[in-house]
C-alpha cells in the first residue's frame, strides 16, 4: 500500500469588484495571448519586434518582504520608471543604441545587442505595505523590495452555541 502525496499551489487571487476594472483585466489577458500565438512567434508581424528589449526578472518571496530583481544593463536608471497601482506594478523605460563611432564607412557584420523600450507588468499580492516599497539599482541590476503587510485583519470569531 502506498500513499498518494499531492503538492497544491497557493493560489492568491484578488477580488476585482469594480466592473470596468475588470473588464479592462480581460481585454489586457486576451490581447496579451493574441500577441503571443505561434502566428507572432517569428517577430516579422510583432508590435515590438524579434530583437526587443525585454528585461529579465526574478520575483522572490522572503520572510518579510518580496523582491523584484530586473537585469537591465545598458538601461541610464533616470530611465527607469516604476508605477504601482492598486492590482500592479509597472517596470518601464528605454534602452537607447549606444553610437560608437561617426565613421560613414563602418558596417556592422553582426548585431546581437537589442534595444528600444521595455515594459513589465507584474500582479501584486494582497500583503504588500505599497507605503514602503524602495528600489535599488547597481551594476545593471534593479533591485524592488516589497515589504509585506506585518499584520492582516484576519481574526477568530467565538461561536456561541444556542441551544
Amino acid at each position: 500500500m502506498y500513499k498518494e502525496e499531492t503538492t497544491l499551489k497557493p493560489i492568491s487571487r484578488k477580488q476585482v469588484t469594480e466592473p470596468i476594472r475588470k473588464f479592462k483585466d480581460e481585454v489586457d489577458n486576451m490581447v496579451d495571448r493574441f500577441f503571443k500565438e505561434p502566428f507572432f512567434s517569428d517577430g516579422l508581424l510583432s508590435p515590438f519586434g524579434k530583437d526587443a528589449f525585454a528585461p529579465a526578472c526574478n520575483i522572490e518571496e522572503k520572510e518579510n518582504s518580496y523582491a523584484i530583481i530586473a537585469e537591465l544593463p545598458g538601461v541610464d536608471p533616470e530611465k527607469v520608471e516604476i508605477e504601482i497601482d492598486e492590482y500592479t506594478i509597472t517596470i518601464k523605460g528605454e534602452r537607447e543604441e549606444k553610437i560608437t563611432s561617426e565613421d560613414e564607412n563602418k558596417k556592422m557584420h553582426m548585431v546581437e545587442h537589442s534595444y528600444g523600450s521595455f515594459r513589465r507588468s507584474f500582479t501584486l499580492p494582497d500583503n504588500i505595505d505599497p507605503d514602503n516599497i524602495s528600489a535599488d539599482y547597481s551594476n545593471g541590476i534593479l533591485s524592488i523590495e516589497l515589504p509585506k503587510v506585518k499584520s492582516t485583519n484576519t481574526r477568530k470569531i467565538s461561536i456561541k452555541r444556542n441551544d
